[in-house]
């Protein structure tokens, strides 16, 4: 068998640049030899690389490392934040959420737009928002990179096209393409839930947690009447995100029972916001529900933690408690185990704040992967 050593050194310079940017972002600062002792790179590998990244305007150097007694200081390297910035939809119904990211992943501001037209019409109204938003507030520094969009739905995340969205009556429609021709950047699509569990993974309540369970629930407003009409979960396992052999991994709505509990009122919609609220009959029957839902999906995948997301905005502790307690009782007993219940940290805007950091994603990559 003959092996493309070409190819293969193309891929692993990639990944050793997309490493080191991953690092960087999350981080904030850090010197070559931090960096070297993070990655396991060569010191020389390492100057080849970063050289390369301040070349292209990717990085800059920012500051020293000041350690006393330390010799010579450590010159600081970070991504630049003039670069470019990003931007992060997450759809909820007849409404999105929108977050704008800079290049060093710090939110630049945070929106919401509501739609009542085709959802093919979409592109041209983000479009318009967006345009709206550079005129009210000034262009962000540097430029659009790139686009993240998640909804409900099964969705190919390698070619942007939604396969099935049943929510909004869509087919094998190329979303991604439909973005890309608006926009003119690179688009990531995915499903809302995946999103949301990025976010959490990368920035919020399931940082360091390898082995996860998403679930995310959306309310939409029906009158005086609040009604849950979306149940999403994702799954990461061995830190990494579990999709499917064909991208339907964690598509558990339509398996779910509908009844009393998926209604509730605008007081108890601030109750399951408040996190000393009060916790009445109503919300119990919600949180049994949702405990009875996750049950059987704990038994089979073995999470230690769950995160509860969506613009439901639940961070009743009573509420989280309860549910905690509720599933551990339900659930196969084994020695040492007990699956800890998170309210997300980001909550109404987690789909957009995920869809933006797979946008940077996405953008810092292709600008890394056009060295020589």
């Amino acid at each position: 068998m003959q092996v493309n050593w070409k190819v293969n050194q193309s891929g692993a310079a990639l990944m050793n640049r997309t490493l080191v940017l991953n690092l960087l972002r999350g981080e904030g600062r850090l010197s070559r030899r931090q960096l070297a002792e993070r990655t396991g790179l060569r010191s020389s590998s390492l100057t080849y690389i970063t050289r390369d990244l301040i070349d292209q305007g990717i990085v800059r150097t920012h500051g020293k490392l000041d350690r006393p007694g330390a010799g010579k200081k450590q010159v600081l390297l970070e991504i630049d934040p003039d670069l470019g910035w990003v931007l992060g939809v997450g759809i909820e119904g007849e409404a999105a959420s929108i977050v704008v990211l800079d290049c060093k992943g710090r939110v630049i501001d945070r929106d919401r737009l509501k739609f009542r037209d085709s959802f093919e019409l979409i592109p041209q109204l983000l479009k318009n928002r967006v345009d709206n938003w550079v005129a009210r507030h000034g262009d962000p520094p540097g430029q659009l990179m790139a686009l993240g969009l998640g909804m409900t739905g099964v969705i190919d995340p390698h070619k942007g096209v939604v396969l099935r969205s049943t929510r909004f009556g869509l087919s094998d429609w190329d979303l991604g393409q439909a973005l890309s021709s608006v926009f003119h950047v690179p688009v990531r699509i995915d499903n809302d839930s995946n999103f949301a569990a990025l976010a959490e993974a990368r920035e919020g309540n399931a940082r360091g947690i390898d082995n996860f369970l998403h679930l995310l629930i959306n309310s939409s407003e029906r009158g005086a009447v609040y009604s849950v009409e979306s149940l999403g979960s994702s799954m990461f396992i061995n830190g990494e995100l579990y999709r499917g052999s064909r991208f339907g991994a964690g598509e558990i709505d339509a398996l779910i029972e509908k009844g009393d509990y998926d209604k509730v009122t605008a007081e108890q919609l601030l109750s399951l916001a408040t996190s000393d609220g009060p916790f009445d009959d109503a919300l119990r029957g919600l949180a049994d529900h949702i405990a009875t839902t996750l049950a059987p999906i704990v038994d089979l995948l073995d999470p230690s933690a769950i995160v509860i997301g969506g613009n439901l905005s639940l961070t009743n502790e009573s509420v989280i408690e309860h549910i905690q307690n509720e599933l551990n009782r339900r659930i196969v007993t084994m020695p040492h185990r007990e699956v800890e219940v998170r309210s997300s940290l980001f909550m109404d805007h987690g789909v957009s704040m995920g869809a933006a950091i797979a946008a940077l994603d996405e953008a810092l990559i292709t600008r890394a992967s056009t060295q020589d």
